[in-house]
């Protein structure tokens, strides 16, 4: 839910900056890739809690992604 509500928010148009930084949290989620935290400050504070559900969001999903998909030193949801 705050993941989806995340990404349309990434993409739209009417709030540029909020909608980057939501798309580099999201690369940065599906590509394992580091994020500076420090760009979530200059969100709303609004924006900044959707932010924070939709990271407490992934990382469940993530655990139980690997529960269900053991790979022996799998750091990445998307390992295989």
């Amino acid at each position: 839910m705050h993941l989806q509500v995340m990404s349309d928010k990434a993409h739209a148009s009417d709030q540029e900056h909020c909608a980057r930084i939501f798309r580099q949290l999201l690369d940065a989620l599906e590509h394992d890739t580091p994020f500076d935290l420090q760009l979530l400050y200059q969100l709303p504070y609004a924006d900044f809690d959707l932010a924070l559900n939709a990271l407490r969001e992934w990382r469940s999903q993530r655990y139980v992604w690997l529960l269900e998909h053991p790979v022996e030193g799998a750091w990445r949801s998307h390992a295989s």
